[in-house]
C-alpha cells in the first residue's frame, strides 16, 4: 500500500496530509468521500507518516500494550506454518488475523509490504521496531539463507530467556515490595497520628522532668521530620529524575553501569544478568549462522548495561582487525567480570564450538543469577521487618522511659 501527500480545501481552509492507498486514482476517491476539493496529490516523499498517525506515538503505545510473551507466541506460531509449508505471505496473515489487536496490525501491515516487495527486514525496521533488534537481525538472516523457520524460532526461544530471567527477578522482588509498602504506611501513621500525641505527653513532662537520652532522640528527630520532611519526601524522586537524565549521556550512563555491578548485594546479581544476556544472545546468534562480527553488533545493541555494551564494543573492533574473541575480551573488564567465558571462548575457538560453550556459560550465570535473587529476597524480607519493627519499639521505648521518670517524679 503507498503513501500519498494531498492538499485539499474544505469549509474554507487548506489542508494537507498523508493518505495510505493501493494506487493514486483510489486515493482520489477516499480524499472525494471525506469532502473538499483535491488540490493536489502526489507520491509522499520518504518518512511522511500517514495522516492521523503519528510514528512516535504509535511506537511508544506498541511497546507499552504490546508484550514480548504476545510476540514470543506469534513467532512460534510462524516458525511452525512456515516449516508446515504455508508461504509467508499466508503466514503472516493468518497469525495477523489470530493475534491480539495492535500485534495484529503488525502482521498484518508487514504482510501487505512484503506483498509489495519490500524484504522482511525493512519491513520489520519500519513497522515492528518492538520486536527488537536480535529478531529483526535473526529474520534477516533467515530471509538471506531459507531458513525463516528457523530464525523466528530461534528468535522465541531468546524472548523466554529473557522473559524467564525478568519474571524470576519479578517474582524474588514481588513480596519484599509490598512489605516497603505496607511499612510505609505504617511509619506514615506513626508520624501523623501516634507521634504527635505522644510527643505532646513528652512535652508536658520535660517542664519539670530531665528526660533520658531515648526520649530525646525522639523529640530531636520528630522536629526534624516535621521541619524538613518535605525535602526528605523530594529527594528520592529529585534522584530518580537526575538519575534518568544521567542515562540520557552515553558517558556518564557508562559510568553509572560500571558502578551498578560493585554495588553491596546487587551487584554480583547485576554481573550474572549481564553475562547472561552477553554469552545467552551471542552464543545462539553464532549457533543460527550469523557471523562473529555481525553478532557482537547486534549484542552491543542490545545489552541494557552500557559498559558491558562499550567493552562488547571494543572487543568487536579488535576482532576485525584480526584479533580472536579471547584476545579482545582480555583486554577488557569482561575477563574480570566473567571469567568463566574468556576460559571457555580460549578453548573453543581451538575446537571450533564457540557458540556451545557461550550457550554453557550463560546457562552457568544464569543459574548464579537465580540462586543471588532467591538470597537477596529472602535477605530483604526479615531486614524490612527488622528496621519497620525497631522504628516501632524504638518510639515506645522512648515513650515508656518518659513516663517512667514522671512517675517517678511524681513519688
Amino acid at each position: 500500500m503507498a503513501k500519498f501527500q494531498y492538499k485539499i480545501k474544505k469549509d474554507g481552509s487548506v489542508k494537507t496530509g498523508v493518505i495510505n492507498a493501493e494506487s493514486l486514482h483510489l486515493a482520489s476517491i477516499e480524499l472525494r468521500k471525506q469532502g473538499g476539493v483535491i488540490l493536489s496529490i502526489r507520491n509522499a516523499p520518504a518518512g511522511e507518516t500517514v495522516s492521523g498517525e503519528h510514528g512516535a506515538l504509535r511506537t511508544i503505545m506498541e511497546r507499552l500494550f504490546i508484550f514480548i510473551s504476545q510476540i514470543e507466541l506469534c513467532l512460534r506460531q510462524l516458525a511452525s506454518l512456515l516449516k508446515a509449508g504455508v508461504p509467508i505471505l499466508e503466514a503472516l496473515s493468518a497469525v495477523g488475523e489470530q493475534a491480539p489487536p495492535l500485534l495484529g496490525k503488525i502482521y498484518l501491515r508487514l504482510a501487505e509490504k512484503v506483498k509489495q516487495g519490500y524484504s522482511m527486514k525493512k519491513s520489520l525496521q519500519e513497522d515492528a521496531a518492538c520486536f527488537g533488534n536480535i529478531t529483526i537481525g535473526l529474520i534477516s538472516v533467515g530471509e538471506s539463507n531459507g531458513t525463516l523457520d528457523e530464525m523466528f524460532r530461534y528468535s522465541a526461544d531468546l524472548m523466554e530467556r529473557s522473559r524467564r530471567v525478568r519474571s524470576q527477578i519479578v517474582q524474588a522482588f514481588t513480596y519484599p515490595a509490598i512489605v516497603m509498602v505496607v511499612a510505609a504506611g505504617v511509619g506514615y501513621f506513626l508520624v501523623v497520628h501516634v507521634l504527635p500525641k505522644i510527643i505532646a505527653f513528652i512535652s508536658k513532662q520535660s517542664k519539670t522532668v530531665e528526660l533520658p537520652l531515648p526520649t530525646k532522640i525522639l523529640l530531636w528527630t520528630n522536629d526534624f521530620i516535621w521541619a524538613y520532611g518535605l525535602y526528605l519526601v523530594a529527594l528520592p524522586i529529585l534522584l530518580i529524575v537526575a538519575y534518568y537524565f544521567a542515562r540520557k549521556n552515553p558517558s556518564l550512563c557508562e559510568r553509572i553501569d560500571y558502578f551498578l555491578l560493585y554495588v553491596p548485594l546487587l551487584g554480583k546479581a547485576y554481573r550474572d544478568h549481564s553475562n547472561t544476556m552477553w554469552c545467552r544472545t551471542l552464543g545462539a546468534l553464532l549457533k543460527s549462522g550469523i557471523g562473529v562480527l555481525t553478532a557482537m553488533e547486534l549484542v552491543e545493541a542490545v545489552m541494557s548495561n552500557q559498559h558491558y555494551a562499550a567493552q562488547l564494543r571494543k572487543v568487536h573492533n579488535m576482532v576485525k582487525q584480526g584479533d580472536s574473541i579471547s584476545k579482545g575480551i582480555r583486554n577488557t573488564t569482561l575477563a574480570k567480570f566473567c571469567p568463566m567465558a574468556l576460559s571457555m571462548i580460549a578453548v573453543s575457538e581451538r575446537s571450533g564450538s564457540l557458540d556451545t560453550s557461550l550457550l554453557h556459560v550463560a546457562d552457568y550465570s544464569e543459574e548464579q543469577l537465580s540462586r543471588r535473587v532467591t538470597m537477596l529476597g529472602k535477605f530483604i524480607e526479615p531486614a524490612i521487618f527488622i528496621v519497620i519493627g525497631g522504628i516501632v519499639g524504638f518510639i515506645y521505648f522512648a515513650f515508656f522511659l518518659a513516663m517512667l521518670a514522671a512517675t517517678r517524679s511524681a513519688v
